[in-house]
């Protein structure tokens, strides 16, 4: 159950109970005033007391007396005086009622408001807007509403106008459209006219298609034999002694297409190495100098303070390192370093990596190592 139904619940049982308390208030004092009893009293008799009792026993007699000699008239008159305050009385108590009735109707009508006043809040879940106060120069008028509908018609009319432009534009967009359609189908024809070789010498093209053919099968005969010929010299080559191989090489040497020319590097000179894809085309790009400095390698860094004389100076990626040759720890002047016949002897007989010798060793040598 919400908080809005038990709030209406509430509400309607406290006007229920509130007529309820004023209905039996009026009933009770209706009651009251009709019939009115009286608690018996004792009281001390007195003479006066007794003398009253006496005259009203004389009065009853006599009016006992009275009522033998009154006539039928007469009854008939009192009775319909006693019908007639009887009907009044009952007049009485009809407006008193009617009284009540307007008061328990207006009550009701006044819970019946409150409760549609609720239930018409409670419907209205939406949220209120806070009451702005507006002043008179900025309300709605009847001309300004009369404005603004002319400006509404005339957004209406420049809405058509705008549809009707567009619908224009469509029409004329698909026209040209069908336009370029009709000229690109005229334009396909033609080339269609243009590959009709019914009139041309097909002997003529005949021979063409055997010369290539030829070319073609000339070509794949010489790539089998060049194949052939460098499977053969490379068997030959294998097939001699290393002293032979030598002499063979001595004399027939390694012919390099695009040798690139050994330049001289400046202080700081960035390297780039020209790969080796392509070198064997003999092409003239692939001939030039690519030990020629660059951009900031034209400049003399040589002149440039100690602290300035690295690679990428200033920036995060900065080595501290200039060149291999500053970084050289051999030394030159040790014993190792002299040119003398026991130094030479050790070379030629110990030393590994700088003997000329590359037969396999003997067994009885590999085991000891």
């Amino acid at each position: 159950m919400s908080m809005c139904s038990m709030i209406r619940e509430m509400w309607l049982s406290t006007f229920i109970f509130i007529a309820l308390v004023l209905y039996l208030e009026i009933l009770f004092f209706r009651l009251a005033r009709h019939r009115k009893i009286v608690e018996p009293e004792v009281v001390g008799e007195s003479d006066s007391e007794v003398e009253g009792d006496a005259w009203r026993m004389e009065r009853e007699d006599s009016s006992e007396e009275e009522e033998e000699e009154i006539d039928d008239e007469e009854i008939e008159r009192r009775r319909g005086m006693m019908r007639q305050r009887a009907q009044e009385r009952k007049n009485e108590e009809m407006e008193v009622m009617e009284v009540e009735d307007e008061g328990r109707s207006g009550e009701e009508s006044e819970s019946e408001s409150e409760y549609e006043e609720y239930t018409d809040s409670e419907d209205e879940m939406e949220p209120r807007l806070k009451p702005v106060f507006i002043r008179k120069k900025d309300r709605v008028t009847v001309q300004e509403r009369e404005a603004e509908a002319l400006k509404q018609k005339e957004l209406e009319q420049e809405a058509k106008r705008m549809a009707e432009e567009r619908r224009k534009y469509t029409l004329k967009i698909v026209e040209e459209e069908t336009k370029k359609e009709l000229e690109e189908n005229k334009r396909s024809l033609a080339a269609l006219d243009a590959l009709n070789t019914d009139d041309e010498n097909d002997e003529e093209e005949y021979e063409a298609w055997k010369v290539r053919e030829l070319k073609r099968i000339k070509r794949d005969r010489e790539d089998r034999e060049a194949l052939e010929k460098e499977k053969a010299e490379i068997e030959r080559m294998r097939n001699l002694t290393e002293e032979e191989r030598r002499a063979e090489l001595r004399a027939n040497g390694k012919v390099i297409t695009n040798k690139a020319v050994k330049g001289k590097y400046k202080f700081l000179q960035k390297y780039y190495h020209r790969g080796a894809f392509f070198m064997d085309e003999d092409e003239e790009v692939y001939k030039r100098d690519f030990s020629a400095p660059t951009l900031e390698d034209h400049f003399n860094k040589t002149i440039l303070p100690k602290v300035m004389q690295v690679k990428n100076f200033g920036r995060s990626g900065r080595t501290k390192y200039t060149h291999l040759v500053d970084q050289d720890t051999t030394s030159f002047d040790s014993a190792w370093g002299q040119e003398s016949a026991q130094n030479t002897k050790f070379f030629k007989q110990k030393a590994a990596g700088v003997r000329d010798v590359f037969e396999r060793p003997s067994a009885k040598k590999r085991k000891t190592t």
